[in-house]
């Protein structure tokens, strides 16, 4: 068995504090879905940029540079 210090007794019940626990409602789901729309948003330009199926001025897509 190994020793039992107060910062290891500490961090054990801050670890396990919220084990088994779910919070009711929708809690964090809103904001993780807005952020997946916000990356999907920032791909689909991304993609459309590398397609030329958006244009910008003074930025050109080829693969010399």
């Amino acid at each position: 068995m190994g020793q039992k210090t107060p910062i290891g007794s500490l961090l054990k019940s801050i670890g396990n504090s919220g084990q088994g626990k779910v919070v009711p409602g929708w809690g964090t789901t809103p904001a993780m879905a807005a952020i997946g729309v916000m990356l999907l948003v920032f791909l689909v330009i991304m993609l459309q940029v590398y397609n030329q199926s958006l244009l910008l001025q003074g930025f050109t897509v080829d693969w010399n540079g």
